[in-house]
């Protein structure tokens, strides 16, 4: 039994390992700047480096240029969800959130991959730090910048290589 559960949680690293260091081509990267502060750098990539809404794994890579408080990372991304119509991801997550998420400072970055199934694991700095496994999590998120009513239709078109 101890072999079969040391198995079994080999696989589950090795599994995410290798999703994390898979293949991704970029579908497209931009910089998100609020007005005069340059606040990330954003970068979409999928295996196949074109993005379809619903396909998975995808990569969502966020590299901040200032430092943040996970609260407010947190705060921000309720606040998109609100605007979006999106009111119960905020009320779902966001307490997932910043259980998961760290505080960040200038030059880290936090990195969504999705599984094949649509779950979601997050990575600081390449390094594991949580999942959500429901699969709309993960569509709801990436709605943040990639839905057509986004906040940043600008940096949209450039994460989609338009």
């Amino acid at each position: 039994m101890k072999y079969i559960l040391c198995g079994a949680i080999l696989c589950v690293f090795s599994s995410t390992a290798v999703l994390a260091n898979s293949d991704f081509n970029k579908v497209g990267e931009g910089k998100m700047e609020y007005l005069l502060w340059d606040v990330y750098d954003a970068t979409l990539s999928t295996y196949s480096g074109n993005y379809v809404l619903g396909d998975n794994p995808v990569k969502f890579k966020l590299t901040y240029l200032r430092d943040f408080e996970a609260k407010d990372i947190v705060k921000a991304t309720q606040e998109q969800w609100q605007r979006l119509g999106k009111e119960q991801s905020s009320k779902t997550y966001s307490d997932k959130l910043l259980q998961i998420w760290p505080d960040i400072k200038k030059g880290e970055s936090l990195t969504l991959i999705t599984n094949e199934q649509g779950g979601s694991i997050f990575y600081h700095n390449d390094k594991k730090i949580g999942e959500i496994n429901e699969p709309e999590f993960a569509t709801d998120f990436l709605a943040i910048w990639l839905d057509k009513n986004t906040s940043e239709p600008e940096l949209r078109k450039q994460l989609l290589g338009n």
